[in-house]
């Protein structure tokens, strides 16, 4: 093989590698293009009744549940309903409404029992008194409050229904 051929083939190797570079660096900018940033993500499930009512209120898909994960779920009272989303859950029932539970809250209410336990329903949206984050149950006030070093409590005043 001749010297002008290996150098051809060696340049050919070289502009393939850089337009193989360009077409991804074009398809980045097209996609970033029709994504831009701030863009409401698109979900697939439809979220209806009180439950969308407090999805819209938070702000939808672009907001701090992100997008739905279940479809409307029955709980296992019977009575009450729930929708899963990416970043907490909706629970409703005709005595309290449509409320989201999320984070140490949300996991202090599960270990309780979630709805089935003695706090009951959720009655409110998380909201700050000084620097706790609190939230109002059927039977109970959940606070939330970052400690020193990067810990955390959560704890409630007790059981209001007894």
């Amino acid at each position: 093989m001749n010297a002008g051929a290996v150098v051809r083939r060696e340049i050919q190797g070289r502009i393939t590698a850089v337009l193989g570079v360009l077409a991804l660096l074009v398809s980045v900018v097209i996609v970033s293009a029709a994504s831009p940033a701030g863009a409401v993500p698109q979900c697939d499930r439809e979220v209806g009744g009180e439950i969308g009512r407090t999805y819209s209120h938070m702000g939808g898909p672009g907001g701090a549940l992100g997008c739905s994960l279940t479809d409307e779920l029955v709980n296992p009272d019977g009575v009450g309903r729930r929708m899963q989303f990416e970043h907490g859950t909706i629970y409703w029932s005709p005595r309290s409404g449509a409320f989201p539970v999320w984070g140490e809250i949300g996991v202090w209410w599960c270990d309780e029992g979630c709805e089935a336990g003695w706090p009951r329903y959720p009655t409110s949206y998380e909201y700050t008194v000084g620097d706790e984050i609190r939230q109002n149950f059927e039977c109970a006030v959940v606070h939330f409050k970052a400690l020193p070093g990067g810990a955390t409590k959560t704890w409630s005043d007790g059981n209001t229904c007894v």
